[in-house]
């Protein structure tokens, strides 16, 4: 299936990064993150099918780079270089052959800590576009 290979994709882009890779409901982000740096990847949802046995289908993907602050009142400097590792995740993935396309994407600071950890974090939100030949694989 597609929702495979896009968590294969995504999971090589973030080791790229060198991040630790989860994946799962958000909820359970607090008990599961250990390592930092971490990206959280809430399920991909299906947007939009095009073509019968081929074509597209565009995922909404919400991933979480998080990284714990080393100083008091540095966040807006991780955030910097959150941001910066978060786009080139994105474009990791937009550079993979599977993949037709990447939109919308943006990149959002987080007012609070997701854990009880403390750690700094931006939510990178973008629609992701695979060719397909089949839609059942």
């Amino acid at each position: 299936m597609k929702r495979e290979k896009l968590l294969e994709i995504v999971s090589s882009a973030v080791a790229a990064e060198s991040y630790a890779f989860h994946t799962g409901e958000l909820q359970n982000l607090s008990g599961t993150v250990r390592l930092y740096p971490a990206v959280w990847l809430a399920p991909p949802v299906v947007k939009k099918s095009t073509g019968r046995n081929e074509g597209e289908l565009t995922y909404r993907l919400s991933l979480h780079a998080m990284k714990l602050p080393t100083e008091a009142g540095l966040a807006t400097e991780i955030w910097s270089a959150l941001e910066r590792d978060a786009l080139s995740i994105a474009a990791e993935i937009a550079s993979r052959p599977e993949v037709c396309s990447i939109s919308g994407v943006s990149c959002t600071p987080a007012s609070q800590s997701l854990t009880p950890h403390g750690e700094v974090s931006v939510e990178l939100v973008c629609e992701v576009t695979l060719w397909y030949h089949n839609p059942l694989t």
